[in-house]
């Protein structure tokens, strides 16, 4: 079996597990439906090393930057109060204490530690710093750019940090090594590295492949997470895992230390990790044929269906599950995105409006399950009407296969306000 090559080990032992064939960026939202589409092939495996799930063939950093400047992407911050109180307390460290933000992400973790009484505080300007033009150019840019050398000169003109707070972008970098060096030339080398990752465990278990991103690289859990920064020469001095609904945050406070060559998860620990992406693997066909079913059944029997949420999930879930045809229209109540059409697909977006005024029955939620509640109150006309929602997540309460019979004799979803 021919194996690439890891992008954290670098060892000759990744194993494909599904290839996508050539996928659209889910950013590039159309005008017309006629016209070219840039594609690039969307591969993913899983490292016998180490047990790193990853891409094999990212697209190049250029293609993925947003055309646009009003794509915008939230991360979870509940947790944020709770990580500010920890890094106050982390030893050695004092009130005059520099501490360093890599991209606008790290903006909040920032503003806390300053209430906290740490007024030294700095972020890297994109633009001054990485000389990145284009305001709305984001993370798939800034590590590109950012590299030991453009670090080097950070430090000469800043001096170093104490501390430097990097929060979901190690998933998106295309040099990990690199990337990870560069930071590590940011800080002292007594200092701390604050890194937050998604933990793809929950997706990888539930078979939701709408977790598969072309901007993430790198599928952390919280065993792969904690080796690759040992691996690029971190001790971790403090490692969280913050559970939300959808998927988990991984808070790894790491120290730089000498350079060596760890030894892998131990074979038990790796061997869970390569058997659930294996399984992940394995179940794709099955649930792709099951979403195919349950969509096309509804369809014949109870009318249209709409989808809700104009996003990277949604795109993921339409053009990898081979959906397209299942779906009349995408909603979302973004004025910037209504009137376009979503990529690869090519359905179009409308508002919330739609739901009502086109008569669809079944309409699938993309939102976190702790938004659930805000959409569904957002749409009680649809509801109000007959209409029906369910989630495109394998554990949400409103999961599609859950609230649909697969016995054949009733394919009716429950209301929304009863499912459990």
């Amino acid at each position: 079996m021919l194996m690439e090559t890891c992008h954290l080990c670098r060892q000759p032992a990744v194993q494909e597990l599904l290839d996508f064939g050539p996928q659209p960026v889910c950013n590039r939202f159309l005008a017309h439906s006629w016209g070219g589409e840039y594609r690039h092939r969307l591969a993913m495996g899983v490292c016998h090393s180490c047990g790193l799930v990853q891409l094999l063939d990212p697209p190049p950093a250029i293609q993925l930057a947003p055309r646009v400047g009003w794509i915008t992407y939230n991360e979870p911050e509940g947790h944020l109060d709770t990580l500010a109180d920890t890094l106050a307390r982390l030893p050695g460290l004092t009130s005059d204490a520099v501490i360093a933000g890599v991209t606008f992400k790290d903006d909040s973790t920032l503003r806390r530690l300053r209430d906290r009484g740490f007024s030294r505080t700095w972020r890297i300007d994109p633009g001054a710093d990485l000389g990145i033009g284009q305001a709305h150019l984001g993370i798939e840019t800034i590590q590109a750019k950012l590299n030991p050398a453009i670090a080097r000169e950070l430090v000469r003109a800043r001096g170093p940090a104490d501390v430097v707070v990097a929060r979901h972008i190690l998933e998106h970098a295309h040099d990990l090594h690199g990337f990870l060096a560069a930071l590590r030339t940011l800080v002292r080398p007594e200092g701390y590295l604050v890194f937050e990752l998604p933990d793809a465990s929950r997706a990888l278990e539930s078979h939701d492949y709408s977790t598969v991103w072309e901007e993430h690289l790198c599928y952390f859990t919280p065993v792969t997470a904690q080796h690759s920064l040992r691996q690029a020469g971190f001790s971790v001095a403090h490692f969280e895992v913050y559970p939300y609904s959808l998927e988990n945050s991984l808070v790894a406070i790491v120290r730089p230390e000498q350079y060596g060559v760890p030894a892998r998860p131990p074979d038990p620990v790796l061997r869970s990790e390569i058997d659930r992406a294996l399984q992940f693997a394995r179940g794709f066909s099955e649930a792709r044929a099951l979403y195919q079913r349950l969509l096309g059944k509804h369809r014949s029997e109870q009318g249209p269906t709409a989808i809700l949420g104009a996003g990277h999930l949604a795109c993921a879930f339409i053009n990898l599950l081979g959906l397209r045809t299942y779906f009349e229209f995408v909603v979302d109540d973004n004025p910037h995105k209504q009137g376009l059409l979503m990529p690869g697909s090519r359905l179009p977006i409308c508002g919330s409006a739609a739901l009502v005024r086109r008569d669809i029955g079944l309409c699938l939620m993309t939102v976190a399950p702790e938004s659930e509640a805000k959409v569904i109150g957002n749409n009680q006309a649809f509801l109000d009407g007959g209409g029906l929602v369910a989630s495109i997540f394998p554990e949400s309460k409103y999961a599609l296969p859950r609230l649909m019979s697969l016995s054949g004799r009733s394919t009716r979803v429950p209301h929304a306000s009863t499912a459990t």
